[in-house]
């Protein structure tokens, strides 16, 4: 053990080795003779330590911290600094409710028990549903995470416990492409009219329509398209993406409205609820269908997503649009349906009567049937010599391979689309 005072400095310091580790510590205080008495009063704690007896200071001092003072700590520094607002204020108060149920005062209260309790609780009652209970869990989960990655506890009591099973609802719907022509037809303000062609051709989220800036859409490059800031988007990750012709349609005319030193796009906003609900009565479009499923503005997006997919357009080039990370995304909440062309795509699976002529004018391609005892003649590719053997081994293969007629491969519908880039336009 060495007790120094450092150049330049009138308090004193330690510097002791334990079972090879190296600690320095400031004692705070002029006093040698205090010094040297906190020096072995550290060095008897950390002895302590490491031998088992006395557990590590963090965690000490986090026990004796009430589990609120902590809960503020870890939204103040420890959550990202890019988060939303939003992201920042429920992680505060999820927890903290959580917390005030449980009557949890101190970390060592928290028990997997009291929060399962807790859940069943609210889950029988129908106060919260699955899909909410899980967001409370993820949260405080991630408060007790951060604590035991800066070793302030030993473990996370909350880590064995399993989320709650959630049944998506099918709350909302997409708009069909007569519904989106009734719309436009129907909005007598030519401003409103573009508002609703971008959004639903370009799928951009409200908050990205607000933030889009003319700086970052070229209408006259030889394929049009726009940027996107990584800090205005959902995934920080911004992008390049081409517009539609509808999209760029309505941009050109925004451009003439817009004023010369426009820096936004939509310079006069984005219309509000109270007026977009309005404009739907006057289209002639219920908010609520049959089933009970509303309209809202984001309603836009997944309406992209719909006419995209029925365009038979490949899943990864439709995230690449929609700016999805998971694939799956496009199924489970991005997709209606109702609305997809089912019967259009059972009109091309073909039948058992189906005969190659009829697939040469269709354009679909059929398993040819062959007749038992005929074979067809087929040219050799080498001037081998032809064996009985040969001739037989031929005959198999021609009745179990399917022919391409002409001699030109048939498209394979659900690989690549058979057709250019095409999408459904007003």
């Amino acid at each position: 053990m060495r007790v120094y005072q450092q150049d330049g400095c009138k308090t004193w310091t330690v510097d002791v080795s334990i079972n090879g580790r190296r600690y320095y510590e400031a004692l705070g205080t002029r006093n040698k003779e205090v010094a040297y008495q906190k020096a072995r009063e550290f060095v008897q704690e950390k002895r302590d330590e490491a031998d088992g007896v006395l557990s590590p200071k963090v965690l000490r001092e986090t026990a004796k911290t009430p589990l609120l003072d902590l809960l503020k700590t870890w939204v103040a520094v420890g959550l990202s600094p890019d988060v939303t607002n939003k992201h920042r204020y429920y992680s505060l108060a999820r927890p903290k409710k959580l917390i005030q149920d449980c009557q949890w005062r101190f970390v060592s209260e928290v028990t997997a028990r009291d929060f399962e309790t807790w859940r069943s609780d609210l889950l029988r009652n129908g106060e919260l549903s699955s899909k909410t209970l899980n967001e409370y869990l993820s949260s405080f989960r991630s408060f007790l995470n951060w604590l035991a990655e800066r070793e302030m506890i030993g473990v996370n009591p909350l880590k064995a416990v399993k989320k709650l099973k959630v049944i998506k609802k099918d709350s909302e719907r997409a708009f069909t492409l007569d519904e989106l022509r009734q719309l436009v037809d129907a909005t007598p303000h030519n401003y409103r009219t573009c508002v609703y062609r971008v959004a639903a051709f370009t799928g951009l989220r409200r908050s990205e329509l607000k933030t889009l800036k003319w700086n970052r859409i070229f209408l006259d490059a030889d394929c049009p398209y726009f940027e996107l800031e990584p800090s205005k988007t959902k995934n920080r990750q911004g992008g390049t993406l081409p517009l539609l012709p509808d999209a760029l349609e309505a941009l050109r005319e925004l451009r003439a409205l817009a004023p010369d030193d426009a820096e936004l796009v939509f310079f006069r906003g984005i219309t509000q609820m109270t007026r977009f609900r309005k404009d739907l009565v006057e289209a002639g479009i219920d908010e609520l269908d049959d089933r009970g499923r509303g309209v809202v503005f984001h309603t836009f997006r997944r309406s992209f997503v719909t006419l995209l997919r029925s365009s038979g357009i490949p899943d990864a080039i439709i995230a690449q649009f929609s700016r999805h990370l998971s694939i799956s995304m496009l199924d489970k909440v991005y997709t209606d349906k109702n609305i997809l062309p089912l019967a259009e795509a059972m009109e091309k699976v073909p039948t058992l009567k189906s005969s190659r002529k009829s697939s040469r004018t269709t354009g679909n391609s059929c398993p040819s049937v062959s007749k038992v005892g005929k074979t067809e003649k087929s040219k050799p590719r080498s001037k081998s010599a032809v064996t009985p053997e040969s001739k037989a081994n031929e005959a198999c293969l021609t009745t179990g391979v399917q022919r391409c007629p002409d001699g030109k491969m048939a498209d394979r519908e659900g690989f690549e689309p058979s057709i250019p880039f095409l999408v459904y336009s007003l």
